[in-house]
């Protein structure tokens, strides 16, 4: 049996570490006495609150852009950091590495071949890989979509240059860790099958189908690989390499990351594209509701479900929370729906000392009220 490359530490240390990061802080944040609700959280002194939360991500060292969107308005994006773009300081047209945030755009894409007839949740790995192992052909679109296949993490690392055929050669051989459907076990693998699949319905690569079809007419023109991007606007590592140097995932050399992760984004477009979401303009708002449901516990005892392409969580303070993020060791993005808030949040860095995870934290704690870092966060972090 050929024996499946090591995952990507880098990648598979940073969604894991920072995962758990969020979560810990998100659920044992305690109540700052009794919160408004809806848009008039937002709404109660924005400026003030969003100034607070400026004065702290400077302070703390965060590089990169935000954007926060309450309900009905347009969203006020602000970047930070002289020269983390090759103009200067970013803003809402710089395009960023979306990482893993790449499962939502492919779990739509699913979704919308799902309301066209063409795919179903119920489909099995052996109707599109008729030469699928035992242990693997049972395996649903279901699975693949919440993370409950019991596919490994990664059989390439993300810079490895790895064609679609021998990425599903290197996943068909790999072991499973568990009987497909009875656990929770982020995978980007399964993800990478998904964008296989929805290749093999519609005749097109994953990036066409997304951009010709998916994304048509919506003017969401960031989001893609190589198609879309732009250098001269792209963030750049500490040492000054942008998107494609550093993390790339833009062609069929690269399917370590096509459909999971790798694909770009401005902060304008990700609001834009979470609000045509809900709005049930990409996929019909059954689908939207199904994505949206809370399906597989995110290991045992968490406070967090994965829907289809996102992270689904019901807090005491913030109430339903829809999320996501990704990264690597140089780029982090979070985008966060507080649903019962009424404002979406955009995060992206490249300050991995203070990322993109902890920037949205900072910016709930100064809107909601809702007290998230301990008091002596910043004396511990400066100490360090």
């Amino acid at each position: 049996m050929t024996q499946p490359h090591k995952p990507s530490i880098a990648r598979t240390v940073a969604r894991t570490v920072q995962l758990v990061a969020l979560l810990s802080l998100i659920a044992a944040a305690p109540a700052c006495g009794k919160n408004e609700t809806g848009e008039n959280a937002v709404q109660a002194s924005l400026d003030q609150k969003l100034a607070v939360a400026y004065k702290n991500l400077e302070r703390r060292g965060f590089h990169g852009v935000i954007a926060v969107a309450p309900s009905g308005k347009d969203p006020i994006i602000r970047g930070f950091g002289g020269a983390a773009t090759p103009a200067g300081i970013p803003d809402g047209t710089t395009f960023v590495d979306m990482g893993s945030i790449t499962k939502t755009i492919t779990a739509t894409a699913a979704l919308r071949l799902i309301d066209e007839g063409k795919l179903a949740t119920s489909d099995r790995l052996s109707k599109y890989f008729p030469d699928a192992p035992a242990d693997k052909a049972g395996i649903t679109v279901h699975q693949l979509l919440t993370h409950s296949a019991g596919l490994p993490d990664a059989v390439a690392s993300d810079e490895e240059t790895i064609t679609r055929g021998t990425f599903i050669i290197r996943a068909m051989a790999a072991d499973l860790l568990f009987q497909p459907g009875s656990e929770y076990s982020y995978s980007n693998v399964g993800y990478s099958f998904v964008a296989a699949i929805i290749e093999d319905i519609t005749g097109q690569s994953y990036e066409r189908y997304v951009r010709d079809r998916l994304l048509a007419g919506h003017n969401l023109a960031s989001i893609g690989y190589a198609s879309t991007f732009d250098p001269r606007r792209s963030l750049l590592t500490r040492d000054g390499k942008n998107i494609r140097e550093f993390s790339w995932g833009g062609d069929d050399a690269y399917w370590a990351l096509i459909g999971n992760g790798g694909l770009t984004v401005t902060a304008t477009d990700m609001i834009e594209f979470r609000r045509r979401l809900t709005a049930g303009a990409l996929v019909s708002r059954a689908a939207v509701n199904l994505a949206q449901t809370p399906m597989v516990r995110e290991g045992e005892d968490a406070p967090s479900h994965y829907g289809y392409g996102m992270v689904v969580e019901d807090h005491p303070e913030f109430g339903r929370i829809y999320w996501h993020n990704g990264g690597n060791t140089e780029f982090m993005a979070n985008w966060t729906d507080y649903a019962d808030r009424g404002v979406i949040v955009f995060t992206a860095s490249n300050s991995p000392e203070f990322n993109a995870d902890l920037a949205s934290l900072t910016i709930a704690e100064a809107l909601f009220g809702v007290k998230i870092f301990p008091d002596d966060y910043d004396e511990k972090r400066n100490n360090k």
